[in-house]
């Protein structure tokens, strides 16, 4: 019974369900559309459409027609081919009882196209219109340009060539020449001294600060020669003398120094140096009384107690004693002496005035 029970279930589930599938409710069943519908909706579709019509047609005519403001002006030649288009006067309109919102047309020119290209095609038949001259403007005439002044005033802009003369040019390589050998630049310096000697043979600086280069190098041979060569040009160069003895006394070549200072310019600003190294050298060399005379002449420029008392020695030590004790008793003239000078001069005076 159960399994029967089962089955008839079954078989009613199924029937309610095809039944629910077949079944249409009455709320989507389609109805009728009523005819009044239809034609309403054609009554007003067709007003439409003629109002519309009527409104486009109403348009175009105030288009083609004028307004109240508007006149059409008559374009006509003028005597003197010209063209020239009239404006009548604008009448105002009368002022009526219009709406607010509404604002009156203004008056419009409207020109007649046809009657303007009437006159146009006349007046280009016709004989040409005498125009009036145009205004000339003032045309600038350009004026010649003034010559340009000579390079010599235009001292900013022109370069001008200074030719140095040889002293110019050897005093310019001198002064880089003592730049050069204060920084160091040895070579540099010698070649540039070189340069002005060569330019200015007989500039004295030049030969000499050359010459003493070349000595304090250990080139005394070439200092030397440098030094020889000058003399052989100017014999009486004080500065070339004394440097040219000095470095012949200090290497013992004594005799070539004395020989070399035989003559000299008692008026040269080195003539204390001259007499003082010849006389130097004539000591050494035995010429007792050229030392003396040397040392005399020192004295008697000078004023200095030690020229005495040098020539007095000098002249003791070439048997010239009488000229000894003068000098002698000129250097006790002078306070300054000291007290060991004083004393060796009061002996050698006792010595010889005893003599």
């Amino acid at each position: 019974m159960s399994v029967i029970n089962r089955m008839l279930r079954d078989l009613d589930q199924r029937q309610q369900q095809t039944k629910n599938q077949t079944y249409t409710p009455a709320a989507v069943a389609p109805q009728p559309i009523h005819w009044l519908w239809i034609v309403a909706i054609v009554v007003i579709s067709a007003a439409v459409i003629v109002g519309a019509l009527n409104l486009w047609w109403m348009y175009s005519a105030d288009k083609a027609t004028p307004n109240e403001g508007e006149q059409i002006v008559g374009v006509q030649p003028v005597p003197n081919q010209q063209t020239s288009i009239a404006t009548l006067p604008k009448s105002e309109p009368k002022p009526e009882s219009k709406p607010a919102a509404e604002k009156p047309k203004q008056a419009q020119t409207i020109v007649d196209v046809r009657a303007l290209e009437q006159i146009q095609e006349q007046s280009a038949e016709a004989e040409p219109v005498k125009q009036e001259p145009a205004k000339q403007e003032p045309v600038a005439i350009a004026q010649p340009k003034p010559k340009p002044e000579p390079a010599e005033k235009e001292s900013s802009f022109a370069v001008t060539r200074v030719q140095l003369s040889p002293t110019e040019l050897a005093e310019v390589n001198l002064a880089k020449a003592r730049e050069a050998l204060e920084k160091g630049e040895q070579a540099r310096g010698q070649e540039l001294l070189e340069k002005a000697l060569m330019v200015k043979p007989d500039h004295v600086i030049v030969r000499s600060e050359l010459a003493a280069y070349w000595y304090g190098r250990g080139m005394t041979t070439r200092a030397l020669t440098l030094l020889q060569q000058g003399l052989d040009m100017k014999p009486q160069q004080s500065e070339w003398q004394l440097l040219y003895a000095r470095m012949l006394e200090r290497i013992g070549r004594v005799e070539q120094a004395y020989t070399a200072l035989i003559t000299i310019d008692l008026n040269a600003t080195e003539v204390q140096e001259l007499l003082k190294l010849r006389a130097a050298a004539a000591t050494q060399l035995g010429y007792f009384n050229e030392a003396a005379a040397d040392y005399t002449a020192l004295a008697a420029e000078y004023g200095e107690q030690r020229w005495w008392l040098a020539a007095a020695v000098a002249y003791e030590d070439g048997d010239n004693i009488d000229a000894a004790v003068r000098c002698y008793r000129q250097a006790l003239q002078y306070p300054e002496l000291g007290n060991d000078a004083r004393a060796y001069i009061d002996q050698r005076l006792a010595v010889l005035e005893g003599y």
